[in-house]
This record gives C-alpha cells, structure tokens and sequence, in this order.
C-alpha cells in the first residue's frame, strides 16, 4: 500500500580515489570525498533504507591496484632523493624502506577492514557471465560511435578505459537493478556519455550520470526533500490508524463521475498511501492543517470495457501534534 522510492547509487573508479598531495594514498584505504559527502547525507537524513550504495568490485581492484603502483613509484624515487641528499652534512643519515616490505597485502588488508565497516553492496561479474561480457564489450567498441568511449583512457593509466568498460558491465549485469527505481552512476568523466541508453533499453529503468557529489545531492533532495521535511506525517500515514481511516472512507464510495457521467465502483486499490505532504497557510485559529497526498486506483467498467481511473485523495489533518483527521477530498468527485 506504500511505496516509497528506492534508489541505488553506483560509483566509478574516479569518484572513489583517495589522494595525499595530490597522488594516490597507501598507507591507508578509504574512500574519497564524493563517497564521504553522499554516504554522510544517506545516513545523516535516515535515508539508509531507501537509497543504497553500490561498487563495483573491479573499481575496488583497480584503487587497490594504483596504490600499490604508486608504492612501487615512491620507493623508486624516494632512493633517487636518499641517494642525492646522503652526502650533505646537513642531512642525517636516511633509512631505505625495506625492499621486501609486502605493500599488496597491507593495502589488500586495510581495504578489508574498511569495507567491513560500510554498508555497500558489491557488483561482480559472475564467472558464469564473463564470455557474455566480453561479447557486449567487443560490439561496443566496434561500433563507430563508441570507438573511444567508454575505452577512451587519459593520465597515466593507460588500461583505465579497459578498466571502465569492466565497471559498468557490472552495472550492466546487476540483477539487483530491478530491486530500484532509478540508478544515479557517479563519474568524474565523460567516458559513459550515452551509457544511459542502453541501460535504459536493458533494464527499464531511470538512471543519471553524474560528474560529483554536489549534483548527486541535489538529485537526492529532489527526491526526497518531502519526505525528509514531513518524516512525522508520512510515518503516520504508514500506521494501521490512518490506512483504515483511508480505507472506510473510500468503502463508503460507490461511484465515481467523469466528464458528467456516474460509473459504479467495483474496487479499488491505494497505490501509494503518502505520495506528498503540504501545509496550508494558518487558520483562524492561528492552526496549521497538513495535507496528505494518496493515489488511488478506481476499477470501473465503461461501455463494456474494464477501467481504471487514478484519483489523488487528500486527507486534511488538524496539526502535526495531534494528526486529527478532519477529513478526504478527491480531485476526481466519488459518490
């Protein structure tokens, strides 16, 4: 009888990279500031329920993957540097790092402990799946228009379109999909401009492709301010009290009027029982009454044929501290 929405945010690679002076960290695994920023406003807002976070786990790879080539890099240049300054009298006596110092595990280590503490689920392309996947790479990138994208690779990674390919092929194969509403996938690059048309052709579903955290917030409120802002009086509206109040109003209806004409109601269903909430400007009492916004399916046969008519039902309450109910108008007149 209720719905709200469910919404599934994926992260790319990019959107993921923890940086110190502007290269990759190792010594330490833990997201970036776009995780950090949407993560703490889901969990902040008491959204946890109803938008969920998704990565792919060859993103988690790769991340572990460039810091452990940025080790290897460091240390190189680390023993130029020690090499150069040895002599200066200045300069104490510089200690080499260990040259068998196992990086791979630690990084593999700390990444394990911090995704133990996160709530995400994990995209995998299944060993099952993996001749499919690279048919549906192969004919993406033979087609002209996607020669370069989401191939296309910049900086010092060269397999990284390769490795964006990987990624979303594991959005591409994540049943889970049907689970939501919409999928916001977040990217700092341009790499799967277009990408959405062929989700949207696979699996039905809404989806945006967002570059940072900033415009991924601003879709999420737009989602969600109401329920946020109203989160006292949509609950009420998913008690037992107000749904059986919704419901001996509507039993006490027997026809429903369009262009003029009556047609018998033969049944009805309550798709969503608190679409929206809204507050009227304050009575002569100096009162606020409160809107709620339901949306409820009329089955009625005209001319011989089955139909089905959405009617929005507004139920006007005193306050927000009582939550009295006054009474329910309809935008479409039910006798």
């Amino acid at each position: 009888m209720s719905y709200k929405l469910k919404t599934l945010v994926v992260f790319d690679t990019n959107s993921l990279r923890s940086t110190e002076s502007g290269e990759v960290a190792y010594s330490f695994f833990a997201f970036g500031r776009p995780f950090q920023v949407i993560e703490e406003y889901i969990l902040d807002k008491n959204l946890n329920e109803d938008i969920h976070i998704a990565i792919p786990t060859w993103a988690i790879e790769e991340l572990k993957d460039q810091k452990h080539r940025q080790y290897k890099t460091d240390i190189v240049e680390f023993q130029k540097l020690s090499k150069r300054l040895s002599g200066m009298p200045h300069i104490p006596e510089i200690a080499l790092p260990e040259v068998d110092f196992d990086c791979t595990t630690f990084i593999k280590e700390k990444a394990e402990e911090y995704l133990a503490t996160k709530q995400i689920k994990l995209l995998e392309i299944k060993d099952e799946l993996a001749n499919t996947v690279l048919q549906s790479m192969m004919k993406r990138v033979m087609k002209d228009e996607s020669k370069k994208k989401p191939f296309a690779h910049s900086g010092k990674y060269k397999d990284a379109g390769f490795k964006d390919n990987l990624v979303w092929e594991s959005l591409m194969h994540f049943d889970g999909v049907t689970d939501y509403d919409k999928v916001i996938f977040v990217s700092k690059d341009g790499d799967y401009k277009n990408c959405e048309i062929e989700f949207k052709a696979k699996w039905e579903r809404h989806i945006n492709i967002l570059q940072d955290e900033n415009n991924v917030l601003a879709d999420i409120i737009k989602d969600y301010d109401n329920y946020i802002k109203e989160r006292t009086i949509h609950d009420f509206a998913q008690t037992e009290y107000f749904a059986d109040y919704l419901k001996d109003n509507l039993n006490t209806m027997t026809a429903i009027v369009i262009d003029g004409k009556e047609f018998t109601i033969e049944n009805y269903t309550i798709a969503d029982i608190c679409k929206y909430v809204s507050r009227l400007s304050p009575n002569e009492d100096e009162v606020e009454n409160l809107l709620v916004s339901s949306f409820i399916n009329i089955h009625f046969t005209k001319d011989g044929k089955k139909m089905v008519q959405s009617v929005e039902g507004l139920t006007m309450l005193w306050d927000e501290e009582t939550k009295d109910i006054i009474e329910t108008f309809y935008d479409i007149e039910l006798l």
